[in-house]
């Protein structure tokens, strides 16, 4: 008993060998079997001071026409897994990131700049699944490097429910009810902006982010994302 034991586990061995074998030469010939799918993403040019932009992902052009300032792309299916994605300027300067995309994934995708103007590439994921057609769902990015208090965004007149957002810093998404408006300012500044309830349309997602030099130029921009 204890022989047929063995030679059955010996032969199970060499099975189990072989098995593993064959996964990992199929996996060394399809590197693609290890991340399957795609992702989908929007590009934007948040850098106010910058010239326009197009967008590479892994060398091929992504963009169909060069983004100014303030202006975002269509979402745009991309294969998952680790992604270099390039925004070159017309003066032909580069700004490089190696990101990674989870399959079946929405991402906002921005280029941003600090004080100094140093560029940098910043990947969110987008949330698109909204339950309640009777609301806006909208979350809110801080992408001006100019205010070190950071920005406070409230419904109407109410208190803030996003206090002191730090650059590249970005809010948890909230449901809005029709007829609201959403007011925002620098901290410690008085010089409030609003968003109408005219511009926030319920059963749409918003992703909403800021610009400026001071506290006056304060702008928000809204990308409509469903």
């Amino acid at each position: 008993m204890k022989i047929f034991t063995k030679r059955v586990s010996l032969r199970f061995s060499g099975v189990l060998v072989l098995f593993i074998t064959f996964f990992a030469s199929c996996s060394k010939k399809n590197p693609d079997v290890i991340v399957n799918g795609q992702a989908k993403i929007k590009v934007v040019n948040a850098v106010q001071t910058d010239v326009k932009q197009d967008v590479f992902v892994d060398k091929q052009k992504m963009t169909t026409n060069s983004l100014a300032f303030g202006e975002t792309s269509e979402y745009v299916k991309i294969p998952s897994g680790n992604r270099t994605l390039s925004y070159i300027d017309t003066n032909n300067l580069n700004t490089d990131a190696s990101l990674n995309f989870t399959p079946s994934i929405t991402y906002s995708t921005f280029l941003v700049a600090d004080r100094n103007g140093n560029r940098e590439i910043l990947n969110y994921e987008d949330n698109l699944s909204n339950a309640d057609i009777a609301t806006a769902k909208f979350r809110v990015i801080n992408l001006t490097p100019f205010f070190n208090t950071g920005i406070n965004v409230s419904i109407q007149t109410g208190s803030p429910f996003v206090n002191a957002l730090l650059f590249k810093e970005a809010s948890n998404y909230f449901n809005l009810e029709a007829g609201a408006a959403i007011r925002y300012n620098v901290v410690g500044s008085g010089s409030i902006k609003t968003i109408a309830a005219t511009e926030l349309i319920p059963g749409k997602i918003y992703s909403i982010w800021f610009s400026g030099l001071t506290a006056s130029t304060l702008e928000a921009h809204l990308i409509v994302d469903n």
